[in-house]
Formats: C-alpha cells, structure tokens, sequence
C-alpha cells in the first residue's frame, strides 16, 4: 500500500507519530497525578495534618478518556456507543459539565440516530474502596438527529440510561494497592471534592477521635 509523502515523510509516518504523543501526553499526565497522591500520602507518615491533593482540570480530562467509548443497551433495543467527552468546570455550583457525542442504533428496525448529550455532576471520594466517582449526574440537554421516530421517541429514556446508569458512580480514579495500604495504615480520611477554577481539591487528613 502507498503512502503520500509531506516533506519527505509518509502520511502514515506523521499519523504514527502523532498518535505516539497523544498517547505519552496522556500517560505523562496520569503518571503525574499517581506520583502527586503517593507523595502526599508518604508525606502524611512523619508529618501531622491536613495535606492537600489537587488535580487539574487535564488530567480529569485523562481520566475521563480512559472510560470511553461506552457501550451501553436501552431495554435490550437499542445498542447505545457513547465517545467523545469534553469537559467543563463549573466551580460555582461545584459540579462539572461533560458534552458526550451519542449513537443510537435501533437493532429491530435496523435504524440509526445520531445525538449530542450535555450533563453535569458532582464528583466524592468513595472510602471503602479508595476510588473518586461521579454523582448526582443530570442531563441537561439531549438531542437526537437523522433516525427514525422510534428513536426519537427513546430520548428521554436514553437521557436516563447515561444519566442513571452508564454515568452514575462511574468511577474516574482508583487508588494504586500500595496508596490504598498506605492511607488506611496511616488512619486517614478524605475530604469532600471540591471544583475549583483550575481543577479538583481535595484534603487528607488523619481521622479524628
């Protein structure tokens, strides 16, 4: 198979390449974010207090990459593909806003309707099993386009299938083994998720009586 070539490089090349950084920008930023709690959590052995851990509003964007695309099924109907999510903070409520591409497939009728979901959600750190979860998730606007009338009538259900149960709880981070150990071996517990202009806050500090 050829290639087309710009300036001396296939086109394939350059994609290759590119892909390569995306892929090492998005590990890199990961990778940060692991290094930044373990350290304070390693800190939290010798030092008393609360410690703060932050995450900025792109490596949330990381995290949430990883879980898509996602598949999800209406009433064993309609076959949902769910990608592309950008992100928004919203520190004033303390929520943050996602804008999801959807594609609904109609597997009786054969037919395909493609939408564009906006929601927003709240964001807590879940003890029992060390991990950060979306919650409270709302749909705010959904629409659907070129499918049939069967599909558009699916639309609130559909709202409520990423609403409720593709969405809800989805978990964005988990606490590597050894961080886990290390912050119930040192007694401690997380504060509330709070949205901040430049990403999430959260404190850590020893429990109390």
């Amino acid at each position: 198979m050829s290639s087309a070539s710009v300036g001396g490089r296939t086109v394939g090349q350059v994609g290759r390449r590119y892909r390569r950084r995306a892929v090492a920008r998005m590990a890199s930023a990961a990778g940060a974010l692991c290094a930044g709690v373990l350290a304070v959590l390693s800190g939290c052995a010798s030092l008393v207090g609360t410690h703060d851990v932050d995450i900025s509003e792109s490596q949330l964007g990381v995290l949430m990459a990883r879980q898509f695309p996602m598949e999800r099924k209406v009433m064993e109907v309609i076959d949902l593909n769910i990608t592309n999510p950008v992100l928004t903070l919203i520190p004033q409520s303390n929520r943050v806003a996602t804008e999801l591409d959807v594609t609904a497939v109609d597997r009786v009728f054969g037919s395909t309707a493609l939408g564009h979901v906006r929601l927003d959600y709240g964001l807590r750190f879940q003890p029992s099993d060390h991990t950060i979860r979306m919650t409270e998730v709302r749909v705010r606007d959904l629409t659907l386009s070129s499918g049939s009338s069967n599909l558009h009538g699916t639309a609130q259900r559909i709202g409520g299938l990423v609403a409720e149960n593709a969405l809800e709880n989805l978990v964005l981070y988990r606490m590597k083994p050894a961080q886990a150990d290390e912050m119930d071996r040192l007694n401690l517990v997380a504060s509330p998720i709070t949205v901040t202009p430049l990403g999430l806050h959260m404190s850590v500090s020893p429990r109390q009586g």
